[in-house]
C-alpha cells in the first residue's frame, strides 16, 4: 500500500505509537473508473507534492501497479455556502458506498430508523451527512457558519470491509454548500468510501 512507503502520519493516519489519527483524512486513496487516485487537501497536498517523483509502486484493493504514469493536478478552490437560489445549487452522487454510520448511530439506526417511514430515516441520514461535512471542514480549518442545506436520495446496501458485512449507502444529495470532487465523506474516507461527484445544477 502507498501508505506504507512514507512515515508522515498523514499517509496512513496512523501515529508513531501505533494509534490512530482521530481527524479527518488529508491524504486519500480511491479507484475511480479502474484508475488509481491519490487525493490531497491542505498540508496533505504539500506531502504529495514534495513525494509525487518518489512513488514507484501503488497497492490499491490487492492490485500493485509498479512506476504507475502519473499526473499531478494542484486545483485552488474557493469552497463556500450559495443561499442565492431557493433550491439547493450542487448536487453529489456518491460514486463508492457511504458508510455513514459510527459505531454509535448504527445502533441508533438499527433501534429506531431501521424500520421507520421513509422520511424519518432520511432526516437522520442528511443530519449524518451534514455532520461528515462539517468534519471534512473542520479538517481544513474552513469554520462554517450559515446552514447547511441538504435533500437527498439514498438506498441502503450491504458492504463488505475488512471482511465484515456493513451496512452502506448508495445515492445522491443535493447541498448549497460547494464541495471539492472525489474528496470522502463518513467513515474510511482514506480508503475511498464515500467518495463523491459533483454538478452544478444552477448556474
Amino acid at each position: 500500500y502507498f501508505a506504507n512507503k512514507f512515515k508522515d502520519v498523514l499517509f496512513h493516519q496512523h501515529k508513531k505509537d501505533g494509534s490512530l489519527r482521530y481527524k479527518y483524512p488529508l491524504i486519500q486513496y480511491k479507484i475511480i473508473d479502474k484508475k488509481p487516485l491519490i487525493i490531497g487537501l491542505g498540508e496533505g497536498a504539500e506531502k504529495i507534492i514534495n513525494n509525487f517523483l518518489n512513488i514507484d509502486e501503488l497497492r490499491f484493493e490487492n492490485k500493485v501497479y509498479i512506476n504507475p504514469a502519473g499526473r499531478l493536478n494542484v486545483d485552488q478552490e474557493e469552497l463556500f455556502i450559495n443561499n442565492n437560489y431557493d433550491m439547493p445549487a450542487y448536487k453529489y452522487n456518491f460514486i463508492t458506498p457511504w458508510l455513514g454510520l459510527s459505531q454509535k448511530n448504527y445502533k441508533k439506526y438499527r433501534h429506531d430508523y431501521l424500520d421507520a417511514s421513509a422520511k424519518k430515516k432520511m432526516k437522520f441520514l442528511k443530519r449524518l451527512i451534514i455532520g461528515n461535512i462539517l468534519s471534512f471542514a473542520k479538517g481544513i480549518d474552513w469554520w462554517i457558519e450559515e446552514e447547511i442545506v441538504i435533500e437527498a436520495k439514498l438506498e441502503e446496501i450491504s458492504v463488505k470491509f475488512k471482511n465484515e458485512a456493513m451496512i452502506g449507502f448508495k445515492g445522491y444529495f443535493y447541498s448549497n454548500i460547494y464541495l471539492p470532487e472525489f474528496i470522502g465523506l463518513g467513515k474510511s474516507t482514506s480508503r475511498g468510501f464515500g467518495t463523491i461527484s459533483r454538478e452544478e445544477i444552477l448556474d
